[in-house]
């Protein structure tokens, strides 16, 4: 079960990097596009405006940044106090980290049900400059807690199995 869990995982987050790769690039897109309107086509004599780039491009953000994080919390890669658990013995470090990784997966499902709250909440509104209802950009929140609380209950299941496999 783990294996197939952990290999499911492991897809999933190949799409999502593939994602946030072409998230990051259209940021690129749509960032020069904006100082191009905005900085250079006016020395040519042409102004011109384009406010759904910014718009869009702080859009894309939110999701590459809460995409990012799920796919870093596979990795054990967010940021963490971990003095007591390097100062611990083995066993009982062990223990206390694999406690933790729950304890994140637990908030990080709480994140995502609240979140789904608050995309539920803001979903009649409308962005201004894309006239684009803001359940789009509020749904990034639910969708990569979810993801980054799967990614550490799969950190937290490899952590066991690797204890299991040293204690053998």
């Amino acid at each position: 079960m783990n294996t197939f869990l952990t290999s499911l995982i492991d897809r999933l987050n190949f799409i999502v990097r593939i994602l946030i790769g072409l998230g990051l690039l259209s940021m690129v897109a749509l960032i020069s596009l904006q100082v191009t309107v905005r900085f250079i086509l006016p020395k040519l004599g042409m102004p011109a405006g384009l406010p759904w780039t910014e718009e869009a491009a702080r859009y894309l953000m939110v999701w590459v940044i809460f995409l990012g994080g799920a796919i870093a919390a596979r990795h054990g890669l967010l940021i963490a106090v971990t003095a007591l658990i390097e100062a611990l013995p083995a066993a009982p470090s062990r223990l206390l980290r694999r406690a933790a990784l729950y304890l994140l997966a637990g908030i990080f499902l709480a994140m995502a049900w609240y979140g789904w709250q608050w995309t539920l909440f803001g979903a009649d509104e409308v962005s201004p400059a894309l006239m684009l209802s803001k359940f789009w950009l509020y749904l990034a929140m639910p969708v990569g807690c979810a993801l980054a609380a799967a990614n550490t209950l799969v950190l937290a299941l490899q952590n066991g199995e690797a204890r299991e496999a040293t204690a053998a």
